[in-house]
This record gives structure tokens, sequence and C-alpha cells, in this order.
């Protein structure tokens, strides 16, 4: 299990008032949720994925849990698919790639984040930087089957 580096197992609450949030049960458990599972999952999967072990939450529960942590910006929501919001726990910059096959969602954290300077003028309040195209697996399958399909 992966775990971010700014959070360790039991800190969900006091990570949660740092952020200015009160930490009540659902809200500690979508948070702890997004941190051992760092695959960028929807509020569906979530859901679903919280259902069998609070009977208390709702879909409903998790879209304001999640509205809210991302709106003290605890959490980050990823728009990189046009279909559907992603939630991240980790929100310090990083690359996301979108795979466009199998749309998995995974950090690039062995790319170098670049810097960007736009001049004093602006104040910049988030980068975001999204690379969309084949995962390897995706990219081996695809090079599986036209090698194998060609004239």
């Amino acid at each position: 299990m992966t775990r971010l580096p700014f959070l360790t197992p039991g800190e969900e609450k006091e990570y949660l008032a740092s952020c200015g949030v009160r930490p009540l049960n659902h809200r500690v458990a979508v948070l702890r949720y997004l941190v051992e599972n760092p695959v960028h999952p929807s509020a569906e999967e979530i859901y679903e994925g919280l259902k069998n072990h609070m009977s208390s939450i709702s879909k409903t529960t998790v879209y304001n849990v999640l509205n809210l942590l991302s709106d003290k910006n605890a959490i980050k929501r990823i728009t990189i698919d046009k279909h559907e919001l992603r939630y991240d726990a980790n929100t310090q910059e990083h690359i996301h790639f979108l795979c466009t096959s199998c749309k998995s969602v995974e950090d690039l954290h062995h790319v170098a984040f670049p810097s960007v300077e736009i001049g004093e003028e602006y104040e910049i309040e988030e980068v975001d930087i999204e690379i969309k195209g084949l995962c390897p697996s995706c990219a081996q399958k695809k090079r599986a089957n036209n090698w194998r399909y060609r004239p």
C-alpha cells in the first residue's frame, strides 16, 4: 500500500483539522480511502469502496465530503478525463498521466515538474500538467496487436 509522504496512518484527523475541516468519521474515511488507494478514483469508486465498511455512508455524503475537502485544499480534483472527476490526496505539484485506452490515471513522480514563470503581474494559484497517451501495458498490447496483424 502506497502512503503519501506527508501522511502516515492515524494522522488523517490532524491533517483535516490543519486544513480547517472538522474530522468527522465520513470525512476521515474518504481521506483515508484516497490515501490508501492512490489510483485517482472517481466519487463512485470511492463510494463503492466504502459502502461495505460504513453502512451509514451514501453517495451524496461522498460527493459532499469530496467537495468540502477539495474546497479546503485537503485533496485535489482532477479533470484529466472529460467524462468524470477524479480525486487525489496528493496536493503537491505533480504530473498526471491518463491512459486513453484503459482510462487509468497515474502520477509521474519520476518526471521533474517544470518551473513556470509568467511575469510578476500574475499570481499563480495552481498549475496542472496532464499528459495523455497509452500506459506501458496498453502500449505493449497495441504493439503486439499491430505486429500480429501486419500484412
